[in-house]
């Protein structure tokens, strides 16, 4: 049976699902002003309290901005560092930078490292390996190596892999299912090929996000490494929830 808190949860997470949306659809433009509150909570049929707390997910998010006195706005698509939501490299490219260009370096097929083989759970297999490299504005962001078992990867070609939405588009081709994803974030220091790529100096500090792509029953489908500049990425993260003395992001 549902609890009024239940029905409170969902009404927010509506709210805030429907006016993210908007936003990064473009229908709710950067730099518009949003209604009042009052209007938006006639819009979406919520109680006051509700629609703040939509609105304060989506500040946390960095989609809108509130001046006292004056209202809440939507975000332009980007000021500053490039900001990936809640490991949504997808949606957050294409509301932050529609223009981003995606080269692949590399393609070929290779034996799995045994570090990775251990982390897909497939010993002695072959994959496709490729390397892609992110430019915006004519400056590299970011560099990622991809590592999908050769018997997943038949349909892949380059034209697929310079997708921002390449796991959706691999995963129709191939006929997959995605199921979630785990992702690990460190930071590391540039070695000579990645500051070559990226066009820094060796030694200067990057992010390491090491992403696995699962199926159904948690099986491995790929995995991704993926080197992000620090003076031009951010990686952002939302704290939903309190469970059981920990926290819950999405």
């Amino acid at each position: 049976m549902r609890t009024l808190q239940d029905n409170s949860l969902q009404a927010y997470r509506r709210s805030y699902n429907a006016l993210k949306e908007q936003i990064l659809s473009h229908r709710l433009a950067g730099g518009q002003r949003l209604p009042c509150e009052r209007e938006l909570c006639r819009e979406h049929g919520v109680s006051r309290i509700t629609i703040r707390h939509a609105l304060r997910l989506l500040e946390q998010d960095g989609l809108i901005r509130r001046r006292r006195g004056s209202g809440t706005f939507v975000r332009s698509l980007r000021a500053g560092k490039l900001p990936i939501l809640n490991a949504d490299f997808t949606g957050s490219m294409r509301s932050y930078a529609p223009n981003l260009e995606r080269r692949v370096l590399c393609r070929r097929q290779a034996s799995l490292p045994p570090r990775i083989a251990e982390l897909l759970d497939r010993p002695g297999e072959e994959c496709l390996y490729a390397e892609r490299l992110d430019v915006l504005e004519g400056k590299p962001v970011a560099y990622d190596r991809a590592y999908i078992p050769a018997e997943l990867a038949g349909r892949i070609d380059e034209a697929m892999l310079v997708r921002v939405d390449f796991l959706q588009a691999w995963a129709q081709a191939e006929g997959l299912t995605i199921s979630h994803g785990s992702q690990s974030v460190e930071a590391v220091t540039a070695g000579e090929d990645d500051a070559l790529r990226l066009a820094v100096s060796p030694g200067q500090p990057l992010l390491l996000s090491t992403d696995v792509i699962y199926g159904p029953a948690s099986r491995p489908l790929a995995l991704f490494e993926s080197l992000y500049r620090g003076d031009c990425v951010k990686l952002v993260s939302t704290v939903r929830e309190v469970r059981h003395g920990g926290t819950s992001t999405d």
